[in-house]
């Protein structure tokens, strides 16, 4: 008898661990597919002649969307026509481009490598949101030190971006042109991050004009998402924070909660607070210095996460339907 009841409690404490490690976001979607082609316009210009400019600078642009244009008229510093095959070809033989192109390469070879993780992360996201538009294409082409931008059916991404700082090219940029600590954040680990964070916030998200509180919760429900699609990655990387700052975050989550409520900067609308505790930045203004910047975001992304593990069975779906001010009553700091 004694045996059957310790049976029964190793069991009992075994489906207890499982149910604590279980990762409610690692869902099955064995059966869910997306078509998105990888498109590396830099390797087709980079080595072009004219007339091979000519010919896919045309074939280019009957592919892809209005994007690749865009990019191409930033590149060029001027409308795209006729005759523009010339200013591509000649923005890829500059001196400078053609430096940063030869240092990409090695970047190219680790796009390989990443691109069944972006795909699984579109599938991951078919998968909670199944009416969502999906990228036809991601279009990797020099956007010099651009951010990444979305059209309703593509994805433009320039790798320079992610050299790492120590690349020699990024290190001679000048500091009023790109700053140290956007210098210092140039790495690889990030791409497949920041291409499911940028398409979920044009797709998913309508921009708002509210109360501080709003924007922070929006920010939260944004990186709980994202995870959703990347559900086995470290937590540093969805928040793209470094392991030092994603400790200081943690240990002084109270600490900045504290100072949103004593400076009564929640329930305003104030564009400098919004930008302040969620913009990108060296670090978050108002806290100390060696804080990392966004803490209203990470602050968003603790009460996001609680209210989910309080409410097991909402769906993502339901998640953005939820109101700003449900999530934020229900606020615990561990």
């Amino acid at each position: 008898m004694k045996k059957r009841k310790r049976f029964y409690t190793l069991t009992i404490l075994m489906l207890i661990l499982f149910s604590c490690s279980e990762n409610r976001l690692d869902v099955n979607i064995e059966s869910i597919k997306v078509n998105i082609e990888h498109v590396n316009v830099d390797s087709l210009y980079r080595d072009a002649n004219l007339q091979e400019a000519k010919d896919h600078h045309k074939t280019l642009k009957s592919k892809l969307d209005d994007l690749y244009l865009f990019e191409v008229s930033q590149n060029i510093q001027k409308n795209v026509d006729t005759s523009s095959y010339k200013s591509i070809y000649d923005f890829y033989q500059s001196e400078y481009i053609k430096t940063l192109e030869k240092e990409k390469l090695a970047l190219f070879e680790t796009m390989k490598l990443k691109k069944p993780i972006i795909n699984n992360g579109f599938r991951y996201l078919k998968y909670h949101f199944n009416d969502v538009k999906i990228p036809m294409h991601i279009i990797y082409m020099n956007k010099l030190f651009s951010t990444i931008h979305c059209s309703d059916s593509s994805i433009s991404v320039g790798l320079e971006s992610y050299m790492s700082p120590e690349n020699k090219t990024v290190k001679e940029i000048p500091n009023n042109q790109l700053y140290q600590w956007q210098k210092d954040r140039m790495n690889e680990e990030y791409i497949t991050r920041d291409l499911l964070m940028h398409w979920i916030q044009v797709h998913l998200f309508d921009e708002i004009d509210s109360k501080l509180a709003e924007h922070i919760v929006q920010a939260g429900k944004l990186l709980y998402i994202l995870n959703a699609t990347i559900p086995n990655a470290e937590e540093r990387i969805i928040l793209r924070y470094s392991s030092e700052d994603l400790e200081w975050a943690k240990e002084n989550e109270k600490m900045t909660w504290d100072y949103l409520v004593k400076e009564q900067f929640l329930f305003e609308n104030n564009d400098r607070d919004k930008a302040n505790f969620l913009n990108e930045g060296p670090q978050t203004i108002g806290l100390p210095e060696e804080s990392p910047d966004r803490m209203g975001q990470f602050i968003g992304y603790q009460m996001v996460k609680g209210y989910m593990s309080k409410n097991k069975a909402l769906s993502l779906q339901k998640l953005l339907e939820e109101d700003y001010n449900s999530i934020l009553q229900t606020y615990e700091i561990d």
